[in-house]
This record gives C-alpha cells, sequence and structure tokens, in this order.
C-alpha cells in the first residue's frame, strides 16, 4: 500500500464550457495538477442533472476541441502527438439514460484552438493508497476532507471489459458504475446514499465524504472480480433498478 504524504497539492483548472445548442448541456476540459508533478485533463459533460467523464490523458492541461451537433451528439478532437487512450468510440455516452453519444477524433495540435485556463480551486493531497483493486485519495480543502475511489477496469490483466461489451454493455465506467450499484443494493445498501458515482469511457470515481464507505466499495469490487456469481447478481440488480448500461 501506499500513502503519501501530507506535503503534496492539488489544483484543479478548467476551460472556458461550449454550450451545447439547446443549452441543456456543456462540455469542458478539466484539468488536474499534483505537487509531484502527474496531472490529468479530462473532457467533461455537465448538465444541472450532474456530469459524465468522457475521455482522459495522463497529462496537465490537455487542450480539446468540442463541437457540438445537436444537443446529443458530441465531436471531441485531442491532439494526435499524445499516446492514444482506450476508448470504445460506440460505447460513450453522456446524458439521462445515456442517450448523448459522443465522437473522438485525434487531430494535428495547430487544429485546436489555445484554451483559456480558470483556476477552480486547490486541495492538500493527504492520503494516496493502492488497494487489491483500484486507489483511495483524500484531499483537503478549506478545513474539510473528501476521498475518491478510482477503478479501471479495462486497465488490469483480468478485465472483465469483453464479457461485459459482449452482453451488450457499455464495458467501462458507465457498466462499472451499474455494477457497483448493484453490490451496494445487495450487500451494503446502508452505504448507497453516502457515495456518488462519477463515470467515465474506461473507469470511473466513486467519490464520499466516509473513507469507510469508499473502502467498503473497493472490498465489494475486490470480491466481484473473485466471484463471477456476485458479479452477475450486481448486474442484475442494476439491470432491474434500471442502473446498468
Amino acid at each position: 500500500m501506499d500513502t503519501s504524504s501530507a506535503d503534496e497539492h492539488w489544483t484543479q483548472e478548467a476551460s472556458e464550457p461550449v454550450v451545447a445548442p439547446g443549452g441543456e448541456y456543456n462540455a469542458v476540459v478539466s484539468s488536474q495538477t499534483f505537487g509531484s508533478g502527474e496531472g490529468q485533463s479530462q473532457a467533461i459533460v455537465s448538465s444541472p442533472r450532474g456530469g459524465s467523464g468522457l475521455i482522459a490523458f495522463l497529462s496537465a492541461r490537455v487542450s480539446m476541441r468540442f463541437e457540438w451537433r445537436g444537443d446529443d451528439k458530441l465531436i471531441v478532437s485531442y491532439p494526435d502527438d499524445l499516446p492514444a487512450p482506450r476508448i470504445d468510440a460506440t460505447n460513450s455516452s453522456f446524458g439521462q439514460s445515456g442517450r448523448g453519444r459522443v465522437t473522438y477524433q485525434a487531430v494535428p495540435p495547430r487544429d485546436i484552438p489555445e484554451v483559456r485556463w480558470t483556476r477552480e480551486g486547490g486541495a492538500e493531497v493527504t492520503e494516496r493508497q493502492s488497494l487489491d483493486r483500484g486507489d483511495l485519495t483524500a484531499l483537503r480543502e478549506n478545513g474539510a476532507t473528501t476521498y475518491s475511489y478510482s477503478y479501471y477496469d479495462v486497465s488490469e490483466a483480468d478485465s472483465s471489459a469483453g464479457a461485459l461489451i459482449a452482453r451488450g454493455l457499455q464495458g467501462g465506467g458507465e457498466s462499472w458504475a451499474g455494477i457497483i450499484y448493484g453490490l451496494v443494493a445487495l450487500r451494503a445498501p446502508t452505504i448507497a446514499s453516502e457515495i456518488e458515482f462519477d463515470p467515465e469511457s474506461d473507469g470511473l470515481v466513486v467519490r464520499s465524504d466516509s473513507r469507510h464507505a469508499l473502502l467498503e466499495v473497493a472490498e465489494l469490487v475486490a470480491a466481484a472480480k473473485r466471484d463471477p456469481e456476485l458479479l452477475d447478481a450486481a448486474i442484475r440488480r442494476a439491470q432491474a433498478d434500471s442502473e446498468m448500461e
């Protein structure tokens, strides 16, 4: 297990929003920079009902271009000089019931307008811990500590993505948000109100004010990866509640 020292800091910036024609959605690039020099940039679509993470790169301040072709069709262009991320363009979606569709395209950096970054805030990373499956991070800002659990099944040697896609599911973050919903409903219903899902194409982040709740989530994910019957039961429960993609 790796736990960071408390002198690491985290800052977040975002591009100006590109609003859909109907005004319901907006798309931004969110950039995070850690005190260790690491960073991440992610395309995010938001609405008053919540947001969906799309493509992500392990570098800060990666410029992207957004083009709306109607409220439910978005083209995300990213620099072609970066290593290609793992994307399933046919299954990337956003919005209520995943009706919004996303197309990704790699283009020369000169074809992407320079992004104006706005500082959104800063936080101190007080903990980073590698778990059996996924990672736990604690952030302290303005005197309050929040926690996040990140899990990217597609990056694992025993990834379930192929089997999930074969069942007609998205296979990445949206599917794992449903699986974790089902696991919590079956095994830990008392923490359901304490967690919030932030899925993206490849994986997802689960956020909470409770460290204990996220450790329970991590244990449930590890159990489901060991036990195909539990994984299937979680999927069936999520499908019954219309929470599975």
